[in-house]
């Protein structure tokens, strides 16, 4: 039977992953972007990243809390500026596919692992997971439910996580069947410069912990 006090973290992890899928960010840019580009297939794979790279930090990240070490934030430094480079580069890509690459059907497709390598070096991962859920479920931990409790908060976390963001992938990919391409393409050169802007941000962020 599950603990009455349970219901508030597993209500609080729905709230939590709820946001986080609609939230902007390079993930959901890569999603729309592949699913706009080669359909709802692509776009849904992108949307099971965020699990497979959640879950080493969350293995790493909650026992980490409770031994807090002093160079955590140089790595969230370096991290951010490595993603911010990953992030030009994969703008620059999409940014040049044109109407041709459409005709020959050569429009690039992004991998799961390289999808993955990506959202690694996203600095937002590590920063939830160390401000935000990690203390959450560290807190449902130490309640009566214990395991159970702190197990039920990540689980639904990530299961509306990554709902949230299959729902956008399969939006966008069907609605793709009714866009003129050079529609698409517009859209796909406004997410290349939403993406080239989440990398100045990611940039700024890890010059600011190592230079102010």
């Amino acid at each position: 039977m599950i603990e009455l006090e349970t219901y508030t973290y597993i209500w609080k992890a729905v709230l939590l992953g709820v946001h986080a899928g609609f939230s902007p960010g390079p993930m959901n840019t890569m999603i729309i972007t592949q699913a706009l580009l080669h359909g709802r297939r692509a776009g849904a794979k992108m949307a099971f990243v965020p699990v497979l790279t959640d879950i080493p930090v969350i293995a790493v990240m909650i026992p980490a809390l409770y031994y807090l070490t002093t160079g955590f934030d140089l790595l969230i430094a370096l991290i951010a500026i490595v993603g911010a480079f990953l992030l030009c580069r994969l703008a620059y890509e999409s940014l040049s596919v044109n109407a041709s690459h459409f005709q020959q059907n050569t429009i690039p497709v992004i991998s799961l692992l390289r999808a993955i390598g990506i959202n690694c070096f996203n600095p937002n991962l590590y920063l939830y997971w160390g401000l935000i859920c990690g203390p959450l479920a560290v807190s449902a931990l130490k309640t009566d439910g214990g395991f159970s409790s702190m197990f039920l908060f990540i689980g639904t976390f990530l299961f509306c996580l990554t709902s949230v963001k299959l729902g956008i992938a399969l939006f966008f990919g069907t609605i793709r069947r009714s866009l003129n391409v050079k529609v698409i393409i517009w859209i796909n050169r406004l997410l290349s410069i939403v993406l080239f802007g989440i990398a100045a941000s990611f940039l700024w962020q890890g010059c600011e912990i190592l230079f102010m």
